[in-house]
């Protein structure tokens, strides 16, 4: 509850890419944090494997466009690869609701609710979220 922006997601983004990151819940709700945060924080937290609820409610500058971009943070469909390599640690992704997105928050919590199911095992939540994306595409 304070002011980060794009600044202060790019001194974020460095303490969860390093190795020693040991994080497991980062609130940043009420904050400044638009898309371009959101790109920041997601390419840091692609391979975090501590973090498991981030909060981001009340940052207003997260557009459908954020919401995208933390879809593909749990759940990239764009290959078998990619989908296999997504973040499968997060377990909550807290953000507001707004209605007209509410296909991609739907989205987002069946790949959080895969994440929970596999209670830590990351290659069995890839092969989940693989075997779920080809069902339903």
């Amino acid at each position: 509850n304070s002011r980060i922006n794009t600044e202060g997601c790019r001194g974020l983004a460095k303490l969860l890419e390093g190795g020693d990151a040991t994080l497991a819940q980062l609130f940043l709700t009420r904050n400044k944090i638009d898309d371009e945060g959101v790109d920041i924080l997601v390419n840091a937290l692609q391979s975090n494997t501590t973090l498991e609820t981030l909060a981001l409610r009340g940052n207003d500058g997260i557009s459908k466009q954020g919401r995208i971009m933390l879809l593909k943070l749990v759940n990239d469909i764009s290959s078998i690869k990619a989908a296999l390599q997504s973040n499968h640690k997060l377990r909550c992704l807290d953000l507001d609701t707004l209605d007209a997105d509410e296909e991609i928050q739907k989205h987002i919590d069946q790949a959080l609710a895969i994440n929970i199911m596999a209670e830590g095992n990351s290659g069995a939540a890839g092969r989940i979220k693989v075997i779920h994306t080809q069902l339903h595409s």
